[in-house]
Protein backbone atom coordinates (compact mmCIF):
# COMPACT_ATOMS: atom_id res chain seq x y z
CA UNK A 1 0.00 0.00 0.00
CA UNK A 2 1.54 3.53 -0.84
CA UNK A 3 1.98 6.02 1.31
CA UNK A 4 -1.25 8.08 0.24
CA UNK A 5 -3.03 4.82 0.78
CA UNK A 6 -2.44 4.48 4.44
CA UNK A 7 -5.12 4.14 7.18
CA UNK A 8 -4.66 7.20 9.09
CA UNK A 9 -6.79 8.26 12.16
CA UNK A 10 -6.68 12.11 12.93
CA UNK A 11 -8.66 13.89 16.41
CA UNK A 12 -8.78 17.60 16.92
CA UNK A 13 -10.71 19.75 18.84
CA UNK A 14 -12.18 23.20 18.35
CA UNK A 15 -14.88 25.65 18.89
CA UNK A 16 -17.63 26.55 17.51
CA UNK A 17 -18.00 30.08 16.02
CA UNK A 18 -21.50 30.42 17.18
CA UNK A 19 -23.98 27.75 19.04
CA UNK A 20 -25.37 25.26 16.41
CA UNK A 21 -28.24 24.68 18.16
CA UNK A 22 -30.55 21.45 16.95
CA UNK A 23 -30.86 22.83 13.21
CA UNK A 24 -27.44 23.27 12.90
CA UNK A 25 -26.42 20.08 14.38
CA UNK A 26 -28.51 18.14 12.33
CA UNK A 27 -27.68 20.38 9.06
CA UNK A 28 -24.04 19.30 10.04
CA UNK A 29 -24.39 15.70 10.28
CA UNK A 30 -26.48 15.10 7.54
CA UNK A 31 -23.46 16.97 5.08
CA UNK A 32 -20.57 15.51 6.89
CA UNK A 33 -22.27 11.96 6.80
CA UNK A 34 -22.41 12.13 3.23
CA UNK A 35 -19.12 13.37 2.89
CA UNK A 36 -17.42 10.66 4.57
CA UNK A 37 -19.61 7.99 3.14
CA UNK A 38 -18.00 9.00 -0.21
CA UNK A 39 -15.20 9.57 0.70
CA UNK A 40 -14.61 6.19 3.08
CA UNK A 41 -14.43 8.25 6.15
CA UNK A 42 -15.57 6.76 9.77
CA UNK A 43 -15.44 8.27 13.20
CA UNK A 44 -16.84 10.11 15.93
CA UNK A 45 -17.97 13.71 16.74
CA UNK A 46 -18.41 14.94 20.08
CA UNK A 47 -20.17 18.24 20.84
CA UNK A 48 -20.83 20.35 23.91
CA UNK A 49 -22.23 23.78 24.60
CA UNK A 50 -20.21 24.98 22.11
CA UNK A 51 -16.92 22.35 21.93
CA UNK A 52 -15.81 19.48 19.23
CA UNK A 53 -13.77 16.94 19.18
CA UNK A 54 -13.70 14.31 16.74
CA UNK A 55 -11.76 11.36 15.19
CA UNK A 56 -11.71 10.26 11.92
CA UNK A 57 -10.73 7.43 10.82
CA UNK A 58 -9.68 6.57 6.73
CA UNK A 59 -7.11 7.04 3.46
CA UNK A 60 -4.13 9.10 4.35
CA UNK A 61 -5.38 11.51 1.15
CA UNK A 62 -8.65 11.60 2.62
CA UNK A 63 -7.92 12.75 5.88
CA UNK A 64 -5.45 15.54 4.52
CA UNK A 65 -8.32 16.57 2.31
CA UNK A 66 -11.39 16.89 5.11
CA UNK A 67 -8.66 18.09 7.27
CA UNK A 68 -7.88 21.27 5.21
CA UNK A 69 -11.75 22.21 4.44
CA UNK A 70 -12.32 21.55 8.57
CA UNK A 71 -9.14 24.34 9.40
CA UNK A 72 -10.80 26.68 7.03
CA UNK A 73 -14.35 25.95 8.42
CA UNK A 74 -15.52 29.61 9.22
CA UNK A 75 -18.01 27.83 12.25
CA UNK A 76 -15.23 26.71 13.86
CA UNK A 77 -12.36 28.78 15.33
CA UNK A 78 -9.13 28.01 18.09
CA UNK A 79 -9.06 24.12 15.85
CA UNK A 80 -6.36 22.50 17.20
CA UNK A 81 -4.56 18.85 15.78
CA UNK A 82 -4.52 16.38 18.21
CA UNK A 83 -2.49 13.70 16.58
CA UNK A 84 -2.69 11.88 13.04
CA UNK A 85 -1.72 8.60 13.01
CA UNK A 86 -0.99 5.60 10.90
CA UNK A 87 -3.50 2.87 12.76
CA UNK A 88 -3.85 -0.84 11.21
CA UNK A 89 -7.78 -0.91 11.41
CA UNK A 90 -10.35 1.34 11.94
CA UNK A 91 -11.86 1.77 15.99
CA UNK A 92 -15.30 2.78 14.14
CA UNK A 93 -16.04 0.73 11.02
CA UNK A 94 -19.18 0.98 10.88
CA UNK A 95 -19.85 4.49 11.50
CA UNK A 96 -19.36 7.49 8.63
CA UNK A 97 -20.46 9.94 11.88
CA UNK A 98 -21.81 9.28 14.83
CA UNK A 99 -22.44 12.50 17.16
CA UNK A 100 -22.03 12.25 21.21
CA UNK A 101 -22.65 15.20 23.69
CA UNK A 102 -21.81 15.58 26.90
CA UNK A 103 -24.34 12.95 28.69
CA UNK A 104 -23.85 10.18 26.52
CA UNK A 105 -20.07 10.42 26.77
CA UNK A 106 -20.79 10.42 30.65
CA UNK A 107 -22.21 7.83 30.59
CA UNK A 108 -20.05 5.28 28.88
CA UNK A 109 -17.29 7.17 30.77
CA UNK A 110 -17.99 8.45 33.91
CA UNK A 111 -14.62 10.04 34.10
CA UNK A 112 -15.62 12.45 30.73
CA UNK A 113 -18.51 14.28 32.70
CA UNK A 114 -15.64 16.21 34.58
CA UNK A 115 -12.95 16.12 31.84
CA UNK A 116 -15.81 18.30 29.89
CA UNK A 117 -16.41 20.42 32.63
CA UNK A 118 -13.42 21.76 32.20
CA UNK A 119 -12.32 23.35 29.40
CA UNK A 120 -8.36 23.20 29.79
CA UNK A 121 -8.87 19.44 29.05
CA UNK A 122 -5.28 18.35 27.76
CA UNK A 123 -5.24 16.94 24.51
CA UNK A 124 -3.81 13.81 25.29
CA UNK A 125 -6.77 13.30 27.66
CA UNK A 126 -9.41 14.39 25.19
CA UNK A 127 -7.95 11.88 22.63
CA UNK A 128 -7.20 9.20 25.30
CA UNK A 129 -10.80 9.29 26.21
CA UNK A 130 -12.12 9.59 22.70
CA UNK A 131 -10.56 6.36 21.78
CA UNK A 132 -11.58 4.24 25.08
CA UNK A 133 -15.38 5.21 24.00
CA UNK A 134 -14.14 3.57 20.77
CA UNK A 135 -12.57 0.25 22.36
CA UNK A 136 -15.48 -0.04 24.60
CA UNK A 137 -18.06 0.24 21.51
CA UNK A 138 -16.13 -2.25 19.64
CA UNK A 139 -16.20 -4.65 22.75
CA UNK A 140 -20.26 -4.32 22.99
CA UNK A 141 -20.83 -4.81 19.51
Amino acid sequence: MSKKEDLVELSYKSDAVNDFGLLGIMRLLETSYHWNLRHELTGVLFYDHGHFGQILEGKRADIQEIWSRIEKDPRHHRVELIGIREIEERRFPNWALKLYDGKEFAKVLPRFANAISDIALSNIEMMNTMQALGFKIKDDI
